[in-house]
């Protein structure tokens, strides 16, 4: 069971996170304030965290309301009805499978394998689990270098079709990708942050 020093902790940490275009001073002040209220609550009502915890709101309501006050668009939206964010595992298993799928044989599981690896795209760019320079750095190790390899094979001057040295050389290719993929869907998952 988790103390109210630890609940309060990662509420302030969730309103943090989700006042990160705010100014830096703004955002401490912010917090200082809301930990101060909260800490003042608790002293009255000691044992009540949880219930003072929703009183004080919802961190995405709370940032929201200070960049409307500091006269900026808002860019944090709640899920709204019906509609809930995406785990953070599955762009990553998306990416793993869509690298995958090409390699089991047929024109059809390529296409397949295309339209997965965008839509893990997607939902990893839309995912509030990374930082922007997080998803570019798993981007990069999971489907920018990999398509690159696949392309410098397709052209390079190693004999391709009829050869021995092909399928060794092909089927290593393939092998480094994976591995690439693997490791960085990997690394994705090690940094990650609850949305």
């Amino acid at each position: 069971m988790k103390t109210d020093e630890t609940l309060t902790r990662e509420y302030l940490a969730a309103v943090e996170r989700e006042t990160s275009t705010l100014p830096a001073a703004a955002r401490q002040e912010l917090i200082a304030d809301l930990g101060e209220h909260i800490e003042v609550a608790l002293a009255e009502r000691p044992g009540s965290v949880r219930e003072i915890l929703r009183e004080v709101g919802d961190p995405r309501a709370i940032a929201a309301t200070a960049l409307q006050e500091l006269g900026g668009a808002t860019t944090t939206r709640s899920p709204g009805p019906g509609r809930r964010r995406s785990p953070a595992w599955l762009p990553l298993v998306l990416l793993v499978a869509g690298d995958v799928l090409p390699y089991l044989g047929g024109i059809a599981l390529t296409w397949i394998g295309l339209a997965v690896r965008v839509t893990a795209v997607v939902i990893l760019c839309r995912a509030r689990h990374w930082t922007a320079a997080q998803k570019w750095t798993g981007l990069t190790l999971t489907v920018i270098v990999p398509v690159v390899a696949h392309v410098a094979w397709y052209f390079s001057p190693v004999p391709h079709h009829g050869s021995a040295v092909e399928p060794v050389v092909r089927w290593t290719v393939i092998a480094l990708v994976f591995l690439l993929t693997l490791a960085g869907a990997g690394w994705l998952w090690r940094n990650r942050r609850s949305a």
